[in-house]
């Protein structure tokens, strides 16, 4: 290991560690709309008044889980296997809005049924910290608070397959309307067998993560990117930038379908901002950066931005900053401001496509990697300062 890599290990993350170890330690699992979210937003809101932040924080409606939009669509695409199959049109029609339902919510801009289902309350704190001169752009860190559920769905051995297997489950739900054509053939009616197969194992894996799933601690994911977005505020607050306005996020509910980042965005005129995403930087992995995000649809990260990173990790190689061409994991919350036609950009450590105990009940403190933890934070640090320079305008 280079001298350069081994001083990142040292390098002042105090203020990210503390906060990690609160959110995953103190605190625990902070299942979306939880009361220990509701905790945790109040912790950030605390550490952020530390550092000389005044934030605020803002509720929004929100649901618990992702499962529950999404087993509904898997539902209404198994269920007309309960019909009599002379009755094509009426199985075409169900399983046709379940695809409808499917493409809204994929696409993260219109979601009724997340909207119907949103009876809770889940929460995101803002910060705003101006910058010394005119403000030329805006920048918005983010980071989700809440963690996540288990189930057989992230079973390791599925590993790099996530993407793909969620993927497929997609196609499946949007093949099935076209039944009254394709059961008018051998091979067509064995294609919608198989297709309705795969939607109902995806419907019968969605019911096992909300029965015998486990809330998880969610050190890595995601108290580390909080830890990095705090450390970094922290530092800006006692050091303006030089044209850069400031917007920290710290997201509720991005485990339930970002939630509260689809909320802010409502909320906001964001046009021309500027985001940066820390999502599970704190493992035993590769840091890396992505191009593109996102399952049924998948959208490409802001041009300019990649460039900088590109930048950054070709002159700090000590970071080991690469980037991921291919989706990983499944969508985060820059992928709600892609989504919109935004400008944003993700860092999370993962290798193969796997991200280290990814909702698992071992994504503990003890599974914390402080040196992947502070290159995230010196990675950040070099982003936010060549953006202040106008190099991504």
């Amino acid at each position: 290991m280079s001298e350069d890599a081994t001083a990142l290990e040292t390098e002042a993350i105090e203020d990210a560690l503390a906060i990690v170890a609160t959110l995953a330690g103190a605190i625990g699992a902070r299942r979306p709309t939880s009361r220990a979210e509701r905790v945790a937003a109040e912790v950030v809101r605390d550490a952020l008044g530390s550092a000389g932040i005044q934030s605020t924080v803002e509720p929004f409606r929100a649901h618990p889980s992702f499962g529950y939009p999404f087993g509904a669509i898997a539902a209404l695409a198994s269920a007309p296997a309960l019909l009599p199959r002379r009755r094509r049109t009426a199985r075409g029609a169900v399983a046709g809005l379940g695809a409808a339902l499917l493409a809204a919510e994929g696409g993260l801009r219109f979601t009724p049924l997340s909207d119907l289902l949103a009876r809770r309350e889940g929460r995101n704190v803002v910060a705003t910290i101006d910058s010394r001169g005119n403000a030329a752009r805006t920048l918005c860190l983010i980071a989700h608070m809440d963690s996540s559920r288990s189930g057989l769905l992230f079973n390791p051995a599925l590993g790099a397959q996530l993407n793909r297997w969620i993927s497929l489950q997609s196609v499946a739900a949007l093949l099935l309307p076209s039944e009254p054509l394709l059961a008018r053939t051998a091979p067509g009616r064995a294609l919608v067998g198989a297709a309705r197969m795969v939607t109902a194992l995806g419907l019968a894996l969605l019911v096992e993560r909300e029965l015998r799933g486990v809330d998880v601690p969610g050190a890595n994911d995601n108290a580390s990117g909080v830890g990095v977005v705090l450390q970094i505020a922290g530092e800006i607050a006692a050091t303006p930038l030089e044209s850069t306005r400031i917007v920290v996020l710290i997201a509720g509910c991005e485990e339930a379908g970002l939630l509260g980042t689809r909320a802010f965005l409502r909320s906001r005129d964001t046009d021309g901002w500027l985001f940066l995403n820390f999502d599970s930087v704190g493992s035993t992995a590769t840091l890396r950066y992505t191009r593109v995000e996102g399952v049924l649809r998948r959208w490409p990260c802001d041009r300019r931005l990649l460039s900088l990173a590109d930048d950054v990790s070709r002159e700090r190689p000590e970071l080991g900053l690469e980037r991921v061409d291919r989706p990983t994991g499944l969508t985060y919350d820059a992928t709600a401001v892609l989504a919109r036609g935004g400008r944003a950009l993700t860092f999370v450590a993962a290798d193969d496509g796997r991200i280290p105990n990814y909702h698992q009940p071992s994504d503990t403190l003890a599974s914390l990697d402080h040196a992947t933890l502070a290159r995230a934070t010196a990675a950040g640090r070099e982003m936010v300062a060549r953006i202040d320079r106008g190099e991504a305008d």
